[in-house]
């Protein structure tokens, strides 16, 4: 099990460069987007509601196909058609992109009215629905470089989109004045662009196949995934648009700025992990320890993402203010420690779902993702009228606490693993009240507040240790860990020592 800890480490802080990288290209148009000559508030609202009018749209368009490539992609009765099982994946979901686009295009200036009450944003609509036709078909080749573990290449690729994609930007809102239609026209291109320079790849990976048997399984088991990711998204996204029906789109600003912080954590941790650790957390179906290697993973997970919740906790404030100019913006940090212990509670999820993977029974996880959602909209209508994005905050949170607790309930009672809860829960309990007490420093001058900010930040671990939390092999591994790295005259050599890890079959 030590080697897959260590490859999943390897994989993990490659991508976790690459989306720390990512988000902090994101994080540099936050300012643009902020700055009253290119964008008002309400504007910065729109931007919001697009964002995630675009994420339910690519869920839609995906049709479970990343998930069902993955199950086949190590099936052990598909193993040597790999390229076969891809090729059927990547036309599906070209075919399922051309039809939305002829579907949707036709229809922008009514989704406008739908979105904004007024048909004056259709072109943007239909910029965005193009984008996201093209993102689905690059996701499956974003899947295949996770399932080949070409974590590099992955790394690179994205890299240059994104960065592609922020030039442009740049380029079309500052010189152009292009406001928002500048915005997508930008991601229109950069993933266009990025399909093209993988094409070499996508053809050296792809055998013309098809075979409507396995077509239909890979359907049948896709299918409630579909709705699985469709209602999962919303889950995510419901909070904005309940703001945008029960409150003002300033608000929606608000909670966008406060989401799009926390959701660094999420890049950049959560979903590294699940890039790094999703391919071989199935392929570890029929492996020895594969139990208490799922149980590390969310105990190591849940310890990582924490440190960082509280980080940005603590320190949401001050990059608030160096943002956001206005002080309109300010009052997003209230909301911040809320989000970010939501995000707690989606890594627990997207760890313990996998039981249910591995049983087959995606099912479950559709109904769970439903029920989940309509809670959501529910606490979300009960609590906006009264604390308006706080109240919004608190329905995401809880919402997705029920979701995970739905997830490992019946993950547990489908294939069951010996997961450290009472060692989560002292990570939540001691990391929330750490990160909420964040509030009640930020009226303090700024040195004394940077001075007990940075000291509880960095007394966190310590405080875990006073209450045991860590086994002595753990302690070990620590002490062996900072002993190696702290030496800068063999960082390279300890670099190269990575290359070498090769997972355990």
């Amino acid at each position: 099990m030590l080697k897959s800890i260590k490859i999943s480490l390897k994989d993990t802080l490659v991508y976790g460069l690459g989306n720390m990288a990512i988000k902090f290209v994101g994080l540099l148009l936050i300012p643009v987007y902020l700055d009253q000559k290119f964008f008002t508030v309400d504007d910065f609202g729109r931007i919001g509601l697009l964002e995630i009018s675009a994420l339910v749209l690519t869920a839609f368009l995906a049709s479970g196909l990343p998930q069902s490539l993955t199950r086949w992609f190590w099936d052990k009765e598909h193993k040597s058609n790999q390229k076969g099982i891809f090729f059927m994946s990547l036309s599906t979901q070209v075919v399922v992109s051309l039809a939305f686009c002829v579907l949707l295009i036709p229809l922008s200036a009514r989704l406008s009215e739908v979105i904004f009450s007024k048909p004056d944003w259709g072109r943007v609509i239909s910029l965005v629905i193009i984008s996201s036709a093209i993102q689905a078909v690059n996701n499956i080749i974003n899947t295949l470089m996770r399932l080949q573990s070409k974590s590099v290449l992955y790394t690179v690729t994205n890299l240059f989109k994104l960065v592609l994609v922020l030039s442009l930007t740049l380029y079309f809102i500052i010189s152009r004045k292009m406001g928002l239609e500048g915005i997508y026209l930008a991601q229109v291109i950069g993933n266009s662009i990025s399909v093209l320079i993988l094409m070499g790849y996508i053809i050296k990976n792809t055998r013309l196949f098809f075979d409507k048997t396995i077509f239909k399984s890979m359907s049948r088991y896709g299918f409630p995934l579909l709705i699985a990711n469709i209602s999962a998204v919303l889950l995510n996204v419901i909070d904005r648009f309940s703001l945008n029906s029960l409150a003002l789109l300033k608000y929606v600003a608000l909670y966008t700025l406060a989401f799009k912080i926390t959701s660094v954590l999420k890049l950049a941790i959560v979903d590294s992990i699940k890039l790094a650790l999703g391919p071989m957390m199935i392929k570890r179906i029929d492996t020895a320890n594969n139990k208490r290697f799922y149980s590390k993973v969310l105990l190591y997970s849940s310890f990582a993402l924490m440190c960082a919740i509280v980080a940005v906790s603590m320190f949401s404030y001050e990059l608030i203010k160096v943002m956001a100019g206005s002080k309109e913006f300010w009052g997003a940090v209230v909301i911040i420690p809320i989000l970010s212990i939501s995000i707690f509670f989606i890594n627990m999820k997207e760890v313990t779902v996998y039981g249910l993977h591995i049983a087959k029974k995606t099912g479950i996880i559709g109904g769970i993702v439903v029920f989940s959602t309509v809670i959501s909209l529910a606490l979300n209508i009960l609590l906006i009228p009264v604390w308006s994005i706080t109240g919004s905050a608190i329905a995401t949170l809880l919402s997705q606490f029920i979701y995970w607790y739905a997830c490992y309930y019946f993950s547990q009672k489908a294939f069951y693993v010996p997961y450290e809860m009472k060692k989560i829960g002292m990570l939540l309990i001691v990391g929330s009240a750490i990160a909420f007490s964040s509030l009640l420093i930020n009226g303090m001058h700024l040195l004394p507040r940077l001075i007990i900010k940075s000291g509880c930040v960095v007394s966190f671990p310590f405080i875990l240790y006073l209450l045991n939390f860590y086994e002595p092999v753990e302690l070990q591994s620590i002490r062996g860990f900072i002993h190696k790295w702290s030496k800068i005259r063999n960082f390279r050599s300890n670099l190269n020592s990575l290359k070498g890890i090769t997972d355990e079959s």
